[in-house]
């Protein structure tokens, strides 16, 4: 749901919006229990479901690189052109800060009931993770019994490579 708030923020003053899915290279991990498809699944799901036209929008998968520093070089080889990043993530910013990013720091709404730690946690635990998150993706997470996944990947002693 904090997500979608942020869409609708960027969509506000720009006329489109290019959702990164970052660490796509990632799955199954605590972190990123979902495949970058499964999040594309769901992004595209959500965005249907609150009315976003298709024009407005587009999702794209990425791969985190271990070298910090040339991320911005990355980003505009990997990504069509774009003239800012909008993100709540201080390390992000100080990524960014030496390549002449203009870094837009979006009004967070309700980031403790919408932290994606916290849902885990909920899904771990039985609570109510539903609620903080759009219903189009409650249902794509419950079609794949992802509840359980998560369970699963944070009770499991296997540690596979993390990042």
């Amino acid at each position: 749901m904090g997500h979608m708030e942020l869409v609708g923020q960027v969509l506000q003053e720009c006329d489109e919006v290019m959702i990164a899915v970052t660490s796509s290279q990632y799955n199954y991990l605590p972190m990123d229990p979902f495949t970058a498809g499964e999040r594309i699944e769901m992004i595209r799901a959500a965005m249907i479901e609150a009315g976003v036209q298709p024009d407005r929008y587009m999702i794209l998968g990425l791969e985190n690189r271990p070298n910090v520093a040339t991320w911005m070089a990355y980003l505009r080889a990997a990504l069509p052109k774009f003239e800012r990043v909008y993100s709540g993530n201080p390390y992000v910013a100080m990524l960014l800060a030496d390549s002449n990013m203009q870094v837009v720091h979006p009004k967070m709404v309700n980031r403790s009931t919408y932290n994606a730690t916290d849902i885990r946690r909920a899904m771990i635990n039985g609570g109510d993770w539903q609620e903080r998150v759009p219903p189009a993706v409650a249902h794509i997470i419950e079609s794949i019994n992802g509840a359980a996944r998560v369970k699963t990947i944070m009770e499991s002693d296997t540690n596979p490579t993390t990042h």
